[in-house]
C-alpha cells in the first residue's frame, strides 16, 4: 500500500490549558506551545495532537464549542494557530487537533437560537438538536422522555420552558447533541472542517465519534448508553465526511470510539476504511478497578491491576490490525489518571516504574501517542481539598458517592485516584514556584512534586526517564517498529509481560514485573544469545531474579 506520512508518526499530546503559560496568566495557551517546540524536537516526536482550542465557556475544558472557528481568548488568536503551524512545520512536526463533533456550548449561535422560539432563525436552528415533548405522568405531570443517563452522571435531558420541551446531552448539559439527521448541519460542520484544514491543520482526533447517531424511537432504559453508543447509522456520516474531506486532503483521522468490535474496528480504521486511519479504544485503561465497591462505582473504584487483560487487549488489537491497518499505542490521555499512578508506583518506585511502562509499550507495533509529561513520570494530584478539583466531572459524581454512603475522605480518595484532573496538572517544567508552567498561580494547582519531577532535572541526568523515553523514540524510527512483529510469552501471567518483537535490524526481548515484591521466572531459553541493551536497575546479570518493578531490554542482530 501507499505509504503515508503518518506511518512513522511519534504523536504527542498537548493539553493546551496546561502545558506552557507564555503570556503570564496561569492558563497555558498557542504560543506557549510555539516556545516549546524545540524540546518536542529533541524528544523525537513528529506530530503534535492539541486538544481543543476552539472558543469555548470552558465547562469542559474546550469540549463545549461556542464558536468553530475562533480560538478561546485563553490560548490566543487564530494568527497564533497559524503561526503554531508554520513554526512546527519547519521542523518537520505535524499539527493535529480535537475535532468535536457530537455536540456544541449551549452558547453557541446555533443554540441560542433553537431555544428561542422568537428568534428569526429558530426554525432552522432548532433542528440541528435533538428535542422531545416528555412523558406524561398519570396526574398530567409532564416528566423525562427517558431514564437514560449522561456520561457525566444525571439524566441526558434538559428542560428548555420557553419551548415545554427536552433536549439532548449525552454529555453535560451544557453540551447540546447535534442532530446528525439534519443535512443543512452537516453542510455547516463540513465547511467548518475545511476552513481549519486550509489553514494548515495535518489532521484531527475525532471526539466521542461513536456517539453521533442516536435511537430517536427513545425507548425507556437506564444507563441506555445502547441507545446512543455505536449505532451503525453513523458509519454513515463518517464516511460521509471521509469522501469528501478526510480522504482528498490527505488527513490523518483518529477516532475515539470505546466498545468496538474487531470487526468495527477495522471498518473505522483498516487500511481500505473511508472514515479514519487509526483507532483509539479503552480495553486496556481501566484494568484495575474493584467491581465489588459499591460507595464509589465503576472506574472510581481502584482495585488490583488485571495484568493478563492489558496484554490481551495490546495482543488483541495489534493482530486485529496486523496487514489491515496500523494499531494504536498509548498508556493514558486527558480523561485517565497518569499512568505511573495507575500502573506503577509513584512513590518508593516512581523512577523504576515509570521506565518500566515506556519499556513495555514503545517496543509494540503501532502508531504512539505519548501524553504531556508522561515522558518525566508526572503523577497523580496530591490535592487535599475537593475545590482544588476543576473537572465539571468530578463534582457530580462527588455528589453521587456521598448520596451512596461513602464519606468524605472516601469520595476524595476515590477523585485523587481516577479523577480526569490527575491528568491535567500543570506541565513541570522545572522546579520553581509554579513548576516553570508559569509565573502566576495556574488555573489549576501544580503539583508539588514539581521539586524533583521536572524537564530541568531530567535532561541533563543521562539515565532518566526523559532520557529514557528519547532512546526508546529514536529506537522505534532506527528500527521501523510500527511494523514489527510480536509475539507475547506466558500471556496469562498474573506479574510479568515477556514479549518478543522481532524488528527491521534486531530481535528484542522485554521482560518485565509489574508487581512491588521481587518474584522468580523462567527466562526465554534462547535469551543466551541475547545482549542487555537496556534495564530499568543496576543488574547487569541474565538472572531469573526480577526486583520490584524491574524491566529489561534484551537484543541480538537478525
Amino acid at each position: 500500500m501507499e505509504k503515508k506520512w503518518w506511518h512513522d508518526a511519534i504523536i504527542y499530546q498537548v493539553y493546551l490549558r496546561s502545558f506552557n503559560d507564555s503570556n503570564h496568566d496561569g492558563i497555558g495557551d498557542l504560543q506557549g506551545v510555539i516556545d516549546r517546540l524545540d524540546y518536542l524536537e529533541r524528544l523525537g516526536v513528529n506530530a503534535i495532537w492539541i486538544s481543543p482550542h476552539y472558543d469555548s465557556p470552558m465547562d469542559d475544558n474546550g469540549y463545549d464549542v461556542r464558536d468553530f472557528f475562533k480560538v478561546s481568548e485563553d490560548y490566543g488568536t487564530v494568527d497564533d494557530f497559524k503561526r503554531l503551524v508554520k513554526a512546527a512545520h519547519a521542523r518537520g512536526i505535524k499539527v493535529l487537533t480535537d475535532l468535536v463533533l457530537n455536540h456544541t456550548s449551549d452558547e453557541h449561535p446555533w443554540f441560542q437560537a433553537a431555544k428561542d422560539p422568537t428568534h428569526k432563525d429558530h426554525k432552522r436552528y432548532k433542528d440541528y438538536y435533538i428535542w422531545h415533548d416528555g412523558q406524561i405522568k398519570a396526574d398530567g405531570t409532564k416528566t423525562l422522555p427517558t431514564q437514560w443517563v449522561s456520561w457525566f452522571g444525571g439524566p441526558v435531558w434538559q428542560y428548555v420552558a420557553a419551548l415545554d420541551q427536552y433536549y439532548l446531552h449525552i454529555f453535560s448539559k451544557k453540551m447540546p447533541d447535534l442532530n446528525w439527521r439534519n443535512q443543512n448541519m452537516k453542510n455547516d460542520m463540513k465547511a467548518m472542517i475545511q476552513w481549519w484544514v486550509e489553514i494548515g491543520v495535518d489532521g484531527f482526533r475525532v471526539d466521542a465519534s461513536n456517539h453521533l447517531e442516536k435511537n430517536w424511537d427513545f425507548p425507556d432504559a437506564k444507563p441506555g448508553y445502547e441507545h446512543f453508543s455505536s449505532l451503525p447509522k453513523h458509519h454513515e456520516y463518517l464516511q460521509e465526511l471521509g469522501r469528501e474531506i478526510f480522504k482528498p486532503n490527505d488527513l490523518l483521522i483518529i477516532g475515539e470510539a470505546g466498545g468496538a468490535s474487531k470487526a468495527e474496528a477495522l471498518q473505522y480504521a483498516g487500511h481500505d476504511s473511508e472514515e479514519f486511519d487509526l483507532l483509539i479504544q479503552f480495553e486496556h485503561c481501566w484494568a484495575d478497578s474493584d467491581d465489588n465497591n459499591v460507595l464509589t462505582p465503576g472506574k472510581w473504584a481502584k482495585g488490583m491491576i488485571d495484568l493478563p487483560k492489558i496484554k490481551h487487549s495490546f495482543a488483541k488489537w495489534i493482530e486485529v490490525f496486523d496487514k489491515k491497518g496500523y494499531h494504536t499505542l498509548y498508556w493514558h490521555n486527558h480523561d485517565q489518571p497518569r499512568i505511573v499512578s495507575h500502573y506503577g508506583h509513584d512513590q518508593t518506585y516512581h523512577e523504576k516504574s515509570a521506565k518500566m511502562l515506556a519499556y513495555t509499550l514503545y517496543l509494540l507495533p503501532g502508531i504512539p501517542i505519548v501524553y504531556y509529561g508522561e515522558e518525566i513520570g508526572m503523577t497523580n494530584v496530591d490535592y487535599t481539598e475537593l475545590d482544588q478539583f476543576r473537572d465539571v466531572e468530578v463534582f457530580t459524581e462527588y455528589k453521587n458517592f456521598i448520596a451512596n454512603g461513602a464519606s468524605h475522605n472516601m469520595a476524595l480518595k476515590a477523585l485523587k485516584d481516577r479523577s480526569r484532573d490527575n491528568a491535567r496538572t500543570p506541565m513541570q517544567w522545572d522546579d520553581d514556584a509554579y513548576g516553570g508552567f508559569s509565573t502566576v498561580q495556574p488555573w489549576i494547582d501544580v503539583n508539588q512534586n514539581k521539586a524533583w519531577i521536572n524537564v530541568k532535572q531530567q535532561e541533563h541526568q543521562t539515565d532518566s526517564i526523559l532520557n529514557t523515553y528519547k532512546t526508546l523514540l529514536s529506537l522505534r524510527k532506527e528500527e521501523d517498529i510500527p511494523n514489527a512483529q510480536v509475539r507475547f510469552i506466558d500471556i496469562d501471567n498474573p506479574r510479568t509481560f515477556f514479549v518478543h518483537i522481532k524488528a527491521k535490524h534486531h530481535a528484542y526481548y522485554v521482560l518485565a514485573n509489574f508487581k512491588s515484591e521481587t518474584i522468580s521466572v523462567a527466562l526465554p531459553t534462547d535469551i543466551k544469545d541475547y545482549t542487555l541493551f537496556l534495564s530499568n536497575t543496576e543488574q547487569l546479570s541474565k538472572t531469573e531474579h526480577f526486583g520490584a518493578y524491574e524491566a529489561r531490554i534484551y537484543r541480538k542482530k537478525n
